[in-house]
């Protein structure tokens, strides 16, 4: 349903978010062995941005990584530990310095997390590809809006 002047109603707009959010943190096409690291180790959505781009760009230092996927540094040293404690990713002392520690995803799950990825990454590219060019502009415009909106909400119990 749509307001007097064409907008979606709040309560819609909130349903649409929960539904996308819904499908794009899905289990569909997740590997059994990925979703069970995933319960032993009490990981969460907020997981997979480090892992998706550990896994599609390699080997790399925890500062870098941290550049790729636009959080702290120490935010993502605390997700990296998560996920090296349920042996999704390892670590190693960089043998140009070490002071830098490298961090990577183990062989038998790179594959499988370069598909998800690159399968969430076409997601975005078809609907991008269904728009005009001026739809997709503004398209782009409000997700990044939204993104930088997303920062004033409240963190949630348990990320205080």
């Amino acid at each position: 349903m749509q307001t007097g002047d064409g907008q979606m109603a709040p309560h819609e707009l909130v349903q649409l978010l929960a539904v996308i959010a819904r499908r794009l943190r899905g289990e569909r096409g997740v590997p059994e062995a990925l979703r069970e690291a995933f319960r032993k180790g009490a990981l969460g959505p907020r997981h997979m941005p480090v892992l998706f781009s550990l896994a599609r760009k390699g080997p790399t230092s925890v500062g870098e990584l941290a550049g790729w996927v636009g959080l702290a540094p120490a935010t993502v040293s605390l997700l990296l530990n998560d996920l090296n404690r349920v042996g999704l990713v390892e670590r190693r002392e960089d043998d140009r310095d070490r002071r830098r520690t490298i961090v990577s995803v183990p062989a038998p799950h790179r594959g499988r997390l370069v598909r998800l990825a690159d399968e969430r990454i076409a997601l975005v590219e078809r609907t991008l590809g269904r728009l005009e060019p001026e739809a997709r502009d503004h398209f782009v415009r409000g997700v990044r809006i939204l993104a930088e909106e997303s920062a004033s909400l409240s963190p949630a119990e348990g990320e205080r």
